[in-house]
């Protein structure tokens, strides 16, 4: 029998998108490269990259990909003018994450209605003040469905802008897009408990959802899936949907970013949607993303998106829970020093 090498395995790896460099940024702080020399320190390497990237041991000591966990599935959507396999490397450590983060998650999964109307009722049972991204998080996690920000992967890793994968009957949410707005994030939050109140998942898939920019977000009649259709319906209907609508169309077709941030302040008032809500509702309607996208700037309110992601993992994860081989995986990847 010939024994596995190092650089069979990194070459097998390759074919996902991850260069050595890139694989070693993965591995424990404690690993050597040194040790991929010694005996048995290839089959370590394999055991460790088999952990951190949901593909099978076996095959890989062989130089093969298999994937395994939410990857044995995927469908990548919303992938305009990008292509799919860039997002490979993202996908593979995002499945492995959730299933980490899932196997030490003690708060059962409760499923979430299919009603948009009927989710954001519950979302705001009990609270004050406007619906938005911190009501969908907190109802996320009450409800046993982690949300996952993914914002430091290796340098060079392309990531997609969110995630719904499914475990062993169990749902989490990745968001990887980096922007500081609420709003921007909560249509994408929106958009994922979708796909999973809807059924959209199956046991051991995922659903990459590689791009929900301008010119597909808030654009439920311009997509030819209809999974993404259904999912981008709901997340615009849990966001107001027509009401917010009917405000926005009000609105002077020129106007200023800082009137356009007003204007979304008292119409935010009036439904009890956040602001954000308005802007890129005006944006999608009006097609002046620059200015939308400077008003955003005014609304104070719609700031910090991923403190409050890293805060709600925080809050609802013990890390001494993970296994002890993916805890600074875990870490790395979140940012999460492992303080409450």
């Amino acid at each position: 029998m010939t024994h596995p090498d190092a650089k069979t395995i990194y070459q097998a790896v390759s074919a996902i998108g991850l260069t050595r460099a890139q694989v070693r940024r993965l591995l424990p702080d404690w690993w050597d490269p040194a040790l991929e020399k010694e005996r048995g320190g290839a089959a370590e390497l394999a055991m460790h990259i088999s952990r951190r990237l949901s593909v099978e041991l076996q095959p890989l000591l062989l130089g093969q990909i298999v994937p395994k966990g939410a990857m044995a599935s995927v469908a990548y959507k919303h992938s305009v003018n990008i292509e799919a396999s860039s997002l490979s490397a993202a996908s593979f450590i995002a499945s492995s994450l959730a299933q980490a983060v899932l196997a030490a998650l003690p708060i059962p999964y409760v499923p979430l209605p299919q009603n948009p109307s009927e989710l954001r009722a519950l979302a705001m049972r009990g609270r004050a003040g406007q619906f938005g991204f911190s009501a969908l998080l907190d109802l996320c996690w009450a409800h046993g469905i982690p949300v996952i920000p993914l914002p430091h992967l290796p340098v060079g890793v392309r990531k997609m802008d969110g995630a719904a994968l499914q475990l062993g009957g169990r749902p989490a949410i990745v968001i990887a897009k980096k922007k500081s707005s609420r709003a921007w994030l909560s249509f994408i939050l929106a958009h994922e408990i979708g796909h999973i109140a809807l059924g959209h998942l199956r046991p051991g898939s995922s659903i990459i959802d590689v791009s929900l920019q301008e010119t597909s977000t808030y654009a439920t009649e311009l997509s030819t899936d209809g999974q993404e259709a259904e999912a981008d319906s709901f997340a615009l209907q849990t966001l107001g949907g027509d009401e917010v609508t009917a405000h926005v169309t009000k609105w002077p077709a020129l106007a200023a970013p800082v009137d356009i941030a007003v204007l979304a302040r008292g119409a935010a008032g009036a439904v009890g949607i956040e602001a954000g809500h308005f802007v890129l509702r005006y944006a999608f309607l009006t097609k002046r993303w620059p200015t939308a996208l400077t008003a955003l700037n005014f609304l104070s309110e719609d700031l910090d998106p991923e403190g409050a992601l890293l805060q709600q993992l925080r809050s609802h994860l013990d890390l001494s829970r993970v296994a002890d081989d993916l805890q600074d995986l875990v870490s790395q990847i979140t940012g999460w020093d492992g303080a409450n």
